[in-house]
């Protein structure tokens, strides 16, 4: 009997042990969007956000011959070298549609760019890229606590890489007005770059946002034609490392919060302008000839009203403790 209960005690602590050997919300349960009500107006990461999402993660072109493959996240729910990916486009190549394989065996050696980051929440508002030029590059073991994580990065050089939501901003965010914008990336320069959102070249009416400006600031210009007052923060010290930033707007006040914490954008008061049309932009804000965000981003959840701020708390906390 001794015997029974000393083994069956030491079997407890082992499974202590290797429940513990993962960070909290690190892979699996709980999945990020299981954990709040609502719909996000589209949902793009390279790990699984639903429980319930069994699509694919991305749609990556090899830069070798220019074949396509559609990627699957692998058994941690994440893009992997070992996640399975099925040839979408054959390019120069002796592979076959529908051919299935591991991420590692369709890249070799090649650079790998995104064509198609895919939405996992209900509306399918994918956001593509068919020009090869413009396309942003993916690089496995580049973000997460021990840079084992994977990332899209961005160059912002005119023509800038980005990825576009062909949707017409009142379809995105409320009214054209109010929404929740949570994403993990870094910036990797200060300069005066276009990062993420939509900008009407006719009116100047903006929903975007600068990560960061020449100056260091990273500004926030939602709802309005620029430039109004409370747009900005000082983020410089920001530069090269991997922050969570949530951008929120209300029909008279925007908020910025950073790593889960009010910035000097907190309430901050600001009228608002509704807008139809247009599309909205991953890495640029569709002006061609501007320069876009220079960084890698690994997750973008986009909410069609300004998220209360226990609602924010969740998501933020979540999204901190698996990419940061």
């Amino acid at each position: 009997m001794k015997k029974y209960i000393y083994s069956l005690v030491l079997t407890l602590i082992s499974l202590t042990s290797f429940s513990q050997s993962l960070p909290a919300n690190r892979y699996h349960a709980p999945y990020i969007l299981d954990q709040v009500a609502g719909t996000p107006s589209f949902a793009y990461s390279l790990r699984k956000l639903s429980r319930g999402y069994t699509g694919y993660a991305i749609k990556i072109r090899r830069s070798s011959d220019n074949a396509e493959a559609e990627v699957r996240f692998n058994n941690k729910d994440i893009v992997g070298s070992d996640s399975n990916v099925e040839v979408s486009a054959t390019g120069g190549s002796g592979i076959t549609i529908g051919q299935v394989m591991t991420f590692a065996a369709f890249v070799g050696t090649s650079h790998i760019y995104v064509s198609k980051w895919y939405d996992q929440g209900a509306n399918a508002y994918h956001a593509v890229q068919t020009n090869t030029s413009l396309q942003p590059q993916l690089v496995l073991n580049s973000a997460g606590a021990s840079n084992s994580l994977p990332s899209i990065v961005y160059n912002g050089d005119a023509y800038a890489d980005h990825l576009v939501v062909n949707q017409p901003i009142q379809n995105l965010i409320n009214n054209g007005v109010n929404g929740s914008f949570l994403m993990v990336g870094k910036a990797t320069q200060n300069t005066n770059q276009h990062s993420f959102g939509m900008r009407n070249e006719a009116t100047n009416w903006r929903w975007s946002m600068h990560i960061n400006w020449s100056d260091g600031y990273c500004y926030f210009d939602a709802s309005e034609v620029c430039c109004a007052t409370n747009r900005r923060f000082y983020n410089a010290s920001s530069i090269n490392i991997y922050k969570q930033y949530s951008f929120v707007r209300g029909s008279n006040y925007k908020t910025v919060r950073l790593n889960n914490t009010a910035t000097a954008l907190n309430n901050s008061s600001g009228a608002s302008y509704t807008q139809t049309g247009g599309a909205f932009y991953l890495g640029s804000w569709g002006t061609s000839n501007a320069k876009g965000f220079y960084g890698n981003t690994t997750e973008i959840i986009l909410f069609p009203k300004d998220l209360a701020v226990t609602i924010l708390n969740t998501l933020e906390v979540d999204q901190m403790n698996f990419w940061l």
